[in-house]
């Protein structure tokens, strides 16, 4: 085999390790143009934050999607996440930006376990990424260990997508794959079309999502990635249950960033105290 085969042969062999232990790998260069221009929750985190002085904690910081332009306001910011791809995109988005006053820390680390040996102000789980615990276990396990990792009177806040925005009577039929976008990758220069199948499993309460991209290149060549995930939907009362038990006090619930009331949007979005 010529050398550049052998180069191609190994490059190949490394992505399939690396899917293997990080399964964000193949998908990750894609996160940003996939939800890069969703902002809505950023502005709901400042403000919490600017009502707390300290250090703030994102537990699933992934590509620094809130992180960053937090840091850039000014403030001193911590983030956590098992995928080494996704913090690898969020070094890359903080270096791309202008330097704020405050400062961002990545830290590759299970939400469900883990100890920075420090207390934050606030302690945060932006987007669905709670919805990834699939278990009332590792949901706890995460809420425990963010509820250490808070000081006197600290902020937890975190939002998951309303069970009621679920169409669980489609659950059983199969789940069509479906073109939910085309876009055009700015730095590959890819158009990019990304496919969903979005299977609701009532009796579990989870969703298994399967997302697929096609990287269509100026050739015309066409690179495929599969990516599949689970979420779990839990109820209002479930999630208030497991924060009372891990001692934070929920101040408030909103049914989406702009502080509507539950029902009027699809989210939940919790806000929570730590006991004094």
């Amino acid at each position: 085999m010529e050398p550049g085969g052998r180069r191609v042969l190994a490059a190949y062999y490394l992505m399939l390790v690396l899917a293997v232990d990080d399964p964000y790998a193949p998908i990750a260069d894609l996160y940003d143009l996939a939800y890069g221009d969703f902002t809505d929750d950023v502005t709901f985190y400042e403000n919490l934050a600017r009502s707390v002085e300290g250090p703030l904690l994102e537990l699933g910081v992934g590509s620094g999607r809130v992180a960053v332009p937090l840091a850039e306001a000014g403030f001193e910011v911590w983030g956590i996440d098992t995928s080494e791809a996704m913090l690898q995109r969020a070094r890359a988005r903080l270096s791309a930006l202008a330097q704020g006053p405050g400062r961002l820390e990545l830290v590759r680390a299970d939400m469900r376990a883990f100890d920075l040996k420090r207390k934050f102000a606030m302690v945060f789980v932006a987007a669905d990424t709670f919805q990834h615990l699939l278990t009332t276990a590792d949901q706890r396990a995460c809420l425990e260990c963010a509820a250490r990792h808070l000081g006197r009177a600290g902020v937890f806040a975190m939002s998951v997508r309303s069970p009621a925005s679920v169409s669980w009577e489609d659950a059983g039929a199969p789940a069509p794959l479906l073109l939910d976008w085309t876009r055009r990758d700015p730095v590959s220069g890819e158009s990019v079309m990304k496919f969903v199948a979005d299977q609701p499993d009532a009796a579990r309460m989870v969703r298994r999502l399967t997302y697929v991209y096609d990287r269509v290149a100026p050739d015309g060549s066409v690179r495929r990635s599969v990516f599949v995930t689970e979420l779990r939907h839990s109820t209002e009362a479930e999630l208030r249950l497991l924060l009372q038990q891990v001692g934070l006090r929920v101040t408030h619930v909103y049914g989406d960033y702009d502080l509507s009331p539950v029902g009027a949007g699809e989210n939940l979005v919790f806000v929570a105290r730590s006991e004094d």
